[in-house]
């Protein structure tokens, strides 16, 4: 038990740290209605996505880790490292599709409570540049011209980050995994990649830290559009209001840019759910899915809810833009369940890194060498896990 901490307290590790990430306000209003409820305090941490997956993956063996953590549901692959609980599937049954279940679902066995779905990527536009979101490259690139003259940047993305790569490499008929591996060394990759580049080079897209600087620009009317996260639509929408659209990512030579999709829930580890204190985390888990914190999710920073329930209600009564969310939900792809998976994610990202000095075949060589080499290293984290090595 880590220092300070009472037995009438839970802990629990989150990655909504960005500006543009509202989603932590209903996490602390639910942290706080649990204590109100069930005399149970719940002591929030939060932590970027790197540092939340290292520490989950070096946790100390004398319990001084945290209760619970909400991740992404790719996080579930640490089910060895972290020593997740399984979760009884049956708790969850009526109340959770059987996709987003499969979400967190390894070998058959679940290791997470989904909360929230979607986690796709999307096109945002601002109707003062683009009265309605451009389906097809060929639509946005008409205004390209239009805009830079005004000194409007046409598209905005964040290319540091792997998984805007992802519509692009579905977009030329690619997929970062093939028979259980990583396969980044295809001329889809490359394909993209060279797309890629030339939209930087023309100046029809910029590269812009997701975080901030793309989303400050967009909401100030310095950008026509962006490719980012469905879990930023409360912050674009409390910025531009009316003005902000939203679309599927265009399609690219009548090829459609399909983003993967995942959820964000519950995972327990140290076998928490083993632990005296499960009782407490199962209440937790089961409030989280209750209508009245759902609805919370949906109505005040318009996440789109795991529970079926509520998910049905967004459908048939959301905004415009909401059932936009939704349908774009609906076309994306889900994202593999495999601890390989941080390999692609490492690749990718150089790849991208290196793509505007070397150009696209340098990019795709380096993305194939560094998944590779990652791959190896995951081999061997996992060989000692099983003999049961202190690894970290």
């Amino acid at each position: 038990m880590s220092a300070g901490r009472t037995v009438d307290e839970l802990v629990i590790w989150h990655e909504f740290d960005g500006p543009g990430d509202t989603s932590v306000e209903v996490l602390d209003e639910i942290g706080r209605m649990y204590e109100e409820r069930y005399g149970i305090r719940v002591r929030a941490e939060a932590m970027s996505i790197a540092d939340l997956g290292r520490r989950l993956t070096r946790l100390p063996e004398d319990g001084a880790g945290p209760d619970m953590a909400m991740v992404p549901s790719d996080m579930a692959n640490y089910w060895e490292a972290a020593r997740l609980s399984e979760v009884d599937e049956a708790m969850l049954q009526g109340f959770v599709a059987p996709s987003a279940l499969d979400t967190m679902r390894i070998g058959g066995r679940l290791y997470g409570v989904p909360v929230l779905t979607g986690n796709h990527l999307v096109l945002y536009v601002n109707k003062a540049h683009y009265p309605e979101a451009p389906q097809t490259w060929e639509a946005l690139e008409s205004g390209a011209a239009r805009l830079r003259e005004a000194g409007i940047i046409p598209l905005g993305i964040d290319l540091g980050q792997a998984y805007s790569f992802i519509p692009f490499l579905t977009a030329f008929g690619g997929w970062p995994m093939a028979d259980g591996l990583v396969t980044l060394d295809t001329d889809a990759a490359e394909q993209a990649l060279a797309f890629l580049r030339r939209g930087l080079a023309s100046g029809k897209i910029a590269s812009l830290d997701g975080a901030t600087t793309l989303l400050e620009r967009f909401a100030e009317g310095r950008i026509g559009a962006i490719v980012t996260g469905e879990w930023i639509y409360n912050y674009l929408s409390r910025r531009l209001g009316d003005e902000l659209a939203v679309g599927a990512i265009p399609a690219i030579g009548g090829r459609p840019a399909v983003s993967m999709c995942s959820s964000i829930g519950l995972i327990f580890p140290c076998r928490a759910l083993s632990s005296p204190r499960s009782a407490a985390l199962r209440a937790y888990a089961a409030f989280m899915l209750s209508d009245e914190c759902q609805r919370l999710w949906a109505d005040r920073v318009q996440r789109i809810p795991a529970a079926n329930a509520a998910l049905e209600r967004i459908e048939s009564a959301g905004s415009a833009n909401k059932r936009q969310l939704i349908a774009q939900l609906r076309s994306s792809r889900p994202m593999p369940v495999s601890p390989y998976m941080i390999a692609g994610w490492v690749g990718m990202e150089e790849g991208l890194r290196r793509l505007p000095e070397d150009g696209a075949p340098r990019a795709r060589t380096a993305m194939h060498e560094r998944a590779s080499a990652v791959m190896a290293e995951v081999d061997d984290y996992l060989e000692q896990l099983k003999k049961g090595a202190s690894v970290g």
